[in-house]
């Protein structure tokens, strides 16, 4: 068995090498997503299509005095029983637009059981307006936001089982905490000084590859941009450099909320928020409360002529991203306040919760603002099927995709897919030269139709693949009216 060195580059990056490129690809066990091209060596009648969250309800009011119309940059994780919710809470104009206080801003806490329902706890903190009965977590100087994190890092010191990262004077401040509610910075300098960090800049632990990353945003050419740093110890950083993307336009973003994926860590995906500013035409005068648009360009003409929406895009690396062509989130239908500079700042934090039919399988949930300039902001939650960012689809006609040669280990081949009530999926596994594996060939696959996040692959009834492990196999995927969201060779 060969398994060339090239197997870890293609297997972080995402490239893509020519199809009769021998490169095995070790998968163990994990899972694996169809979110970019890096498995696939070849394909006929299959495409990638992008998936749309559904909006759901809201689930959180800014209504609070120290809140307001620039209320945003959530970042929510779950800590055991508990979700915790952190967002910095600010005005950015008066209810008309004809004014813009100079308040700072303040960073804020809720929590909730389920993800639906969310309490405000009184802190007793911090001071506004003479009283500390309020949920205001941090405050300082220049704070324009605050993104805390769970740390998994083994080796943290005592006392830093969360951390954060925070605008300040001169750049971006490390915070640390041993409860998730009392913090403290780390150091009196920031831990990176260069870039704009004017947006929720985000730092995580990755457990695949043994560093801490930050995304920070900065400016290419006056384009806004993405950067990423990266430090063994949350301390000393490396200097930001700019991410690249495969194939994607040079346009400007402004939020990343780039994270590993929970169930394929070595995957990271992000959910940028695209920034266009376009000239005033007869369309802005059509879009929601156009009074409010002008009056707030009185003070800079962007506050009404830029939008922002939210795309999609992966890695395997960190560093070269895939962001899709199409928009992940839209502004929507239009409503009394969107179609703004604001929307689509999707949360930080991808959360599994059941569905509301406690039958069917758990989702994915998603958080994101509306209302921004105006009283009330909202905070609104939205819904995805668990791995359902992207999919391998198939119209009526049949087509199949074919897998570069990977090696795995496990006993049994799990699919996460759904197909129409006339749609079906068959697997073939090939040996690594193309040739069908006796046993497993596409004319001894069973059709496997139906809706499911975890279904096995089976042959003439056999789900047994273990014969198979530590081998170079090919995945020869047939789907008709299908989409083939994951899949994972695994334990049973």
């Amino acid at each position: 068995m060969r398994i060339h060195a090239l197997a870890l580059a293609v297997c972080l990056s995402g490239a893509v090498a020519a199809a009769d490129e021998p490169t095995v690809v070790d998968l163990g066990s994990r899972r694996e997503l169809f979110v970019d091209e890096a498995l696939v060596a070849r394909r006929d009648g299959i495409e990638s299509r992008l998936h749309r969250p559904i909006p759901r309800e809201i689930v959180l009011s800014h209504d609070a005095p120290w809140e307001g119309s620039g209320t945003s940059y959530h970042a929510i994780f779950r800590d055991g029983p508990i979700l915790r919710m952190y967002y910095v809470a600010g005005v950015l104009t008066t209810d008309d637009g004809t004014k813009m206080p100079s308040r700072p801003f303040f960073a804020c806490y809720a929590e909730s059981r389920d993800g639906v329902h969310w309490d405000k706890p009184e802190l007793g903190i911090f001071e506004y307006e003479g009283s500390r009965k309020n949920n205001i977590v941090w405050a300082a100087e220049n704070l324009d936001n605050f993104t805390p994190f769970k740390d998994p890092n083994p080796d943290r010191r005592p006392g830093e089982e969360y951390k954060s990262v925070s605008s300040g004077p001169g750049g971006l401040f490390a915070l640390k905490s041993s409860d998730a509610i009392h913090w403290s910075r780390i150091g009196d300098r920031p831990i990176i000084a260069k870039g704009a960090f004017d947006t929720q800049n985000n730092a995580f632990w990755d457990p695949v590859r043994k560093h801490y990353w930050c995304y920070v945003r900065d400016f290419h050419d006056g384009v806004r941009d993405i950067r990423v740093a990266t430090s063994p110890d949350f301390r000393e950083w490396s200097e930001p450099e700019p991410i690249r993307f495969v194939d994607a336009p040079d346009e400007a973003l402004y939020t990343n909320q780039v994270r590993p994926y929970y169930r394929a860590p070595h995957i990271f995906l992000g959910f940028p928020a695209r920034y266009v500013e376009r000239a005033w035409s007869p369309s802005f005068d059509a879009l929601p409360d156009v009074a409010h648009r002008k009056n707030r360009m009185k003070f800079s003409p962007r506050f009404g002529t830029a939008l922002t929406d939210c795309q999609f895009m992966t890695s395997r690396d960190g560093r070269t991203f895939r962001r899709w062509d199409e928009t992940f989130i839209t502004p929507g239908p239009e409503a009394r306040d969107n179609w703004v500079y604001g929307d689509g700042y999707v949360g930080l934090g991808l959360i599994e919760l059941p569905a509301e039919d406690p039958d069917a399988p758990p989702e994915l949930s998603l958080y994101m603002p509306e209302g921004h300039w105006k009283r009330l902001e909202r905070l609104r939650r939205l819904t995805l099927r668990v791995d359902g960012f992207a999919s391998l689809h198939a119209k009526r006609a049949a087509g199949e995709v074919v897998t570069r040669p990977v090696v795995f280990n496990g006993e049994e081949l799990s699919l996460n897919f759904a197909t129409s009530a006339a749609g079906s999926i068959r697997v073939e596994l090939q040996a690594d030269d193309g040739t069908p594996i006796p046993g497993f060939a596409l004319a001894d696959a069973d059709e496997l139709f139906g809706d499911s996040l975890d279904r096995r692959a089976s042959w003439k009834g056999r789900t047994d693949v273990a014969a198979l492990a530590g081998r170079p196999v090919r995945l020869r995927l047939v789907l008709a009216d299908a989409d083939l969201y994951s899949f994972q060779f695994r334990l049973r």
